[in-house]
């Protein structure tokens, strides 16, 4: 008998970008993460940016192919929402943070409109949010 394992909003979210970060680091060709509506919002937002190659959605798990340059990973990726410890940002505050961190990469943040990226909040200048992952680029 299968047994089936119910995780948290947020524990969704760390599996897929632990699996995500080993896959780069073992410069794997494809992962396989959990098919859920949210792994596959965030994977349609990353394939819009062009940090992985593509997805395909198989039965029970989806399989994600990386994008590689010159044989070194395109992005990499930090949990920064996670189920003890919530990060909510306005838009001041994204300012700040965005500009604190200085890197090449955006935030994926859960509004009140979808998942959007922090590029997308800025430029509509009215959403903050849940900050669910750093993508360094």
């Amino acid at each position: 008998m299968k047994r089936r394992v119910l995780l948290n909003f947020n524990y969704i979210i760390a599996d897929l970008v632990s699996r995500l970060n080993i896959g780069l680091l073992r410069k794997l060709r494809f992962i396989r993460v959990m098919k859920t509506t949210l792994v596959l919002r965030i994977l349609r937002l990353l394939y819009q940016h062009g940090i992985i190659r593509t997805f395909r959605i198989e039965t029970s798990y989806i399989a994600v192919y990386f994008k590689f340059a010159n044989g070194q990973p395109i992005g990499k990726f930090s949990l920064i929402s996670r189920p003890g410890r919530r990060c909510y940002w306005n838009l001041s505050n994204l300012t700040t943070k965005f500009n604190k961190f200085n890197f090449s990469g955006f935030f994926i943040i859960s509004s009140q409109y979808g998942l959007v990226t922090s590029n997308y909040s800025l430029l509509s200048g009215h959403m903050g949010g849940e900050v669910l992952i750093k993508v360094e680029i």
